[in-house]
């Protein structure tokens, strides 16, 4: 199912017209990019799921078994090094993440196509926000 959707989202003309932007108009140093991603850490994220052991016997595997709080974590970065952080409890949602990036993170952009002034971002669902978009295209 994931993989099916995924396809679903690539469209090959619209990324072949994507790299000829991409050739055309930037330097290649970076210096235009600003790219932007999340994580979080709680309790659970550092155990492993699978772990080695002799043949014929179980592998021991010892967690902590406690909630806890859980902290997110967006940051923007350069080549030059961080712009942009942020941390907050729990996850972040659409909200948050249209706050970050139009409080913190669009004052410090320039226009295209200047040294930071194309976002990158993954294909996270919080990123398909319509008001996000708008707020990138109007700055």
């Amino acid at each position: 199912k994931i993989l099916h959707k995924i396809a679903a989202e690539r469209d090959e003309e619209c990324h072949g017209d994507f790299r000829e932007q991409i050739i055309a108009n930037f330097q290649g140093d970076g210096h235009e990019f600003v790219f932007v991603d999340e994580t979080s850490k709680d309790e659970c994220t550092w155990a492993r799921h699978y772990g080695h052991a002799m043949s014929g016997a179980r592998v021991p595997l010892s967690d902590v078994f406690v909630q806890g709080d859980q902290y997110s974590l967006v940051a923007a970065m350069t080549v030059d090094g961080y712009i942009a952080a942020e941390v907050v409890e729990g996850s972040y949602d659409c909200d948050l993440f249209c706050d970050f990036i139009t409080q913190q993170l669009l004052p410090t952009m320039n226009p295209f196509p200047t040294e930071r002034s194309v976002i990158v971002l993954d294909n996270c669902c919080i990123h398909h926000n319509e008001d996000l978009e708008a707020a990138v295209r109007e700055a």
